[in-house]
């Protein structure tokens, strides 16, 4: 499948040039994506490209297509930045000789190997590919042995290496980590800039399984309405600028959370312990303070350093079980009941509040990878909808929300969390899908997030999951940036990410303008005009390849799990119908393709209805239909009807 890149175009010559990503099948040929309209590129004109790779290419002249019609070819002038991931591939022997079988067949089907480098028959491992003479002969030379291919957790490993995730601190990093203290220091609590909120009913609440814990809440009842109380661990007073944590932090950009690990951003003694807020403990924070009227509209905040002393650790399961009136929890924790009650009150005001002013709601359902204890998938659950998660969520959004009108407000240097409206072309093939499953509600080429809020409200039944997921890929990517562009997603005018400096680099980045215009004034922010544009970039390139990762080991894991089920039928919706068959999702969110030379007949694809016609028989877009289990072959599952 090809992707959207953006165009930049030159003028050599009298001939147009364009520079795009190339997708290309090894070395035999490729194609740059011009605004919709395809260059081939044949193998000779590669230039040394391969697949991923950012190139300029120069229009050569035109060639006829399958369907008649003239299309535009070209070569390659300049490899512009090569593609950043590994290329993972499988040792095989046969014939008397070693070949490469690279994961990714966009990179050739097989390569023989020119170097093994350690590795065997069997083995996985990175390879480079060095150019051939002619088309057809590259070869393939080991750069590292990553282990056998059926070893537990082989799947993961590849996802990490080829993502060249870096997983192990430097030792300057270590040594700075190990040099921190493990309690915090009486002379930062006393300090007189920092509010000691310790007589202050303040908690946390998490996921069970959760091991850090860097944002805890208050909320009292005041006689305008409520004033919420949002702690986030102040991860800046421990990660100064230029220190080895922080350079690391910063290549980083985030966590990265797999099905069966975290690669975190900090180091453990960091995350898990000093700016962790553990209950019964003294831990620094930045703290906001929120006023809300009785019916939960903002009407003041107030940003400042202090020190907090958790009153308990509670977990999502155990606070919506307390809040549907579980007597033995509410009576372990009856000093927090009251406040859990209000925070009810004030979260469902909220919920209303964004609700009238369209904020986004995607009807989407999460799901948990369960392990047995040596690492096989034993089950896919789906993750229960709790209300005491929109309770955090709702209050995490109101503090981001609260710092990003601050300092927007002040045009100070910041890292904003932007979500710009959807591009026309995105919405004119989303109002062709809705068409397609019967959908006669069309949006605007310019919709307000209203707009988009009320039309998946409109939506019930079998596609509610199937369109709120093409709506979603339809939607711009939320980045960082460092002006201010509004979120659309959350009709929100100011917003940022504020909440989460154990794990986000932005977090950490605005903690540090915080605490240095708290202390010296407004102006003082001006230091940080030079960094917060890099900031913004490279944590929003981290964030990508941490959601790639993560897609790609939730694939290998669901595949592994319907492994173990070939042959056995469920039930599941069909998700998406392509030229080459229709995708079923089932009800654990795995999902499968049918292919085309599956069904049985003659099959026909109607790319404006969305539908595979087999005969009389109609396959749509939102269908229920029966599947068996056909094949896995690594991440990719193939059904075939019941």
């Amino acid at each position: 499948m090809k992707n959207n890149y953006s165009i930049r175009k030159f003028n050599i010559g009298n001939e147009p040039a364009v520079e795009g990503t190339i997708d290309c099948k090894g070395d035999r040929f490729g194609f740059v994506d011009a605004d919709g309209d395809d260059i081939f590129v044949s193998g000779r004109d590669l230039g040394g490209a391969r697949h991923g790779d950012k190139v300029r290419v120069v229009v050569t002249g035109r060639r006829s297509s399958r369907d008649g019609s003239l299309k535009r070819e070209g070569r390659v002038i300049k490899v512009v930045e090569k593609n950043p991931l590994n290329i993972i591939a499988t040792v095989v022997y046969h014939d008397n000789r070693f070949y490469a079988l690279p994961d990714d067949r966009h990179f050739g089907d097989e390569l023989e190997i020119s170097s093994l480098g350690g590795a065997s028959k069997h083995d996985k491992v990175i390879i480079d590919i060095l150019p051939g003479h002619t088309e057809g002969t590259d070869r393939a030379k080991v750069l590292a042995v990553l282990g056998r291919f059926d070893e537990i957790g082989m799947d993961v490993k590849c996802v990490i290496a080829s993502h060249n995730l870096r997983t192990e601190f430097p030792r300057s990093v270590v040594k700075e980590a190990e040099a921190l203290p493990t309690e915090v220091a009486q002379e930062d609590i006393k300090a007189a800039y920092r509010t000691d909120f310790r007589d202050c009913v303040t908690f946390t609440i998490d996921g069970s399984d959760s091991k850090d814990f860097d944002d805890a809440v208050s909320l009292v009842s005041t006689e305008n309405g409520y004033r919420l109380g949002v702690y986030i661990a102040d991860v800046a007073q421990y990660v100064t600028e230029g220190s080895a944590l922080d350079d690391e932090a910063f290549k980083r950009g985030t966590s990265v959370y797999l099905a069966d690990r975290v690669i975190p951003m900090l180091p453990e003694k960091l995350s898990n312990g000093l700016c962790s807020l553990n209950e019964g403990v003294d831990r620094l924070v930045l703290a906001v303070l929120i006023d809300l009227n009785d019916s939960g509209e903002r009407i003041g905040y107030k940003i400042c350093e202090g020190v907090i002393r958790s009153r308990a650790r509670l977990t999502y399961t155990g606070v919506q079980a307390m809040l549907d009136g579980d007597e033995s929890l509410r009576e372990k924790y009856a000093e927090v009941v009251p406040t859990l009650e209000l925070m009810k009150e004030l979260a469902a005001k909220r919920i209303a509040i964004r609700h009238a002013r369209g904020s986004i709601e995607f009807k989407l359902t999460e799901t948990q990878i369960k392990f047995d204890g040596v690492g096989h998938v034993v089950d896919i659950e789906k993750k229960p909808a709790l209300f005491s998660m929109r309770i955090i969520e709702e209050f995490m959004i109101l503090a981001n929300c609260a710092v990003a009108d601050r300092y927007a407000k002040a045009k100070s240097p910041f890292v904003f969390r932007v979500h710009e409206p959807p591009a026309a072309d995105r919405l004119e093939a989303l109002n062709d899908y809705l068409e397609a499953v019967g959908i006669n509600d069309r949006l605007t080429l310019e919709p307000t997030p209203k707009q988009v809020s009320k039309l998946l409200e409109s939506i019930d039944g079998t596609v509610e999951g199937a369109v709120s997921r093409v709506t979603l890929r339809a939607m711009a990517k939320a980045t960082y940036e460092p002006r201010n562009l509004g979120h659309f997603g959350l009709a929100e005018k100011y917003y940022c990410h504020f909440t989460s400096p154990i794990r986000r680099y932005p977090d950490l980045m605005i903690h540090r303008i915080i605490k240095a215009t708290l202390h010296d004034g407004m102006a003082a922010a001006k230091r940080f005009c030079d960094v917060v544009d890099d900031a913004a970039k490279q944590s929003s390139k981290q964030e990508r390849v941490a959601q790639e990762c993560e897609r790609k080991v939730d694939d290998y894991k669901k595949a592994e799990y319907l492994s173990h089920h070939i042959g056995e039928k469920y039930s599941g919706i069909i998700s998406s119908v392509t030229e080459h068959g229709f995708y079923v999702e089932l009800d654990n969110s795995a999902e499968g393709l049918v292919r085309m030379n599956m069904l049985p007949g003659y099959a026909t694809f109607d790319p404006r209805r969305m539908m595979i016609a087999v005969g009389m028989k109609k396959f749509c877009l939102g269908d229920t239909i029966d599947i068996i289990v056909d094949k896995v072959v690594a991440d990719k599952v193939d059904f075939r009807l019941a």
